[in-house]
């Protein structure tokens, strides 16, 4: 500490402002790079303990849930359900009722305990947006059985007026474990 004293009052008056405003610089930025970590540390943390609150929401009501669960797949008919190839006939056929020429793809399936659940890509290129509603709308009278996931329109460069549209749509299909235990 004596060597820096003495380093410092050994110096004419211009090096020491220097070095006083190099370190006060030094010293800021220290400074406001401590607060933007702090600051950061108590937003992560507020963001945790927020989702921890939803959590426990969540279990709290697990009972409710459940049992809500429970009565809307009792109100499901098992002959509505849709398997990854009825889905694919499904979407071609509301596609065709709503004059469209539907180009289905990426087609995927998860599974549950109760449910499995089938999605593809259906895309249609250059169509007018009448169409599209009324594919919309037959898609929406498939609910629950058949949703909507993801949408993308944009409009097609090469013919004005004209649509190109993508949907994912998801299909519930009960177990067959479900649909025995059922009957």
């Amino acid at each position: 500490m004596k060597r820096l004293q003495h380093y410092f009052l050994t110096r004419s008056t211009r090096e020491k402002l220097l070095l006083l405003a190099l370190s006060g610089t030094a010293s800021l930025a220290w400074l406001l790079s401590a607060g933007g970590r702090t600051r950061q540390h108590w937003d992560d943390w507020r963001s945790l303990r927020a989702q921890a609150e939803e959590q426990q929401i969540w279990l709290s009501n697990r009972a409710t849930i459940e049992a809500r669960a429970a009565k809307a797949v009792q109100q499901l008919d098992p002959a509505k359900t849709l398997n990854g190839t009825r889905l694919v006939g499904e979407l071609n056929s509301l596609a065709t009722q709503a004059g469209l020429n539907a180009e289905v793809s990426g087609q995927r399936s998860e599974r549950t305990t109760q449910f499995a659940f089938h999605s593809a890509q259906v895309t249609f290129r250059r169509v007018n947006l009448g169409s599209l509603i009324r594919f919309y709308e037959a898609l929406s009278a498939r609910a629950p059985y058949l949703g909507l996931e993801q949408v993308s329109v944009t409009l097609d460069r090469g013919a004005p007026g004209m649509l190109n549209a993508t949907f994912r749509i998801v299909a519930a299909e009960l177990e067959p474990s479900e649909n025995s235990a059922a009957k």
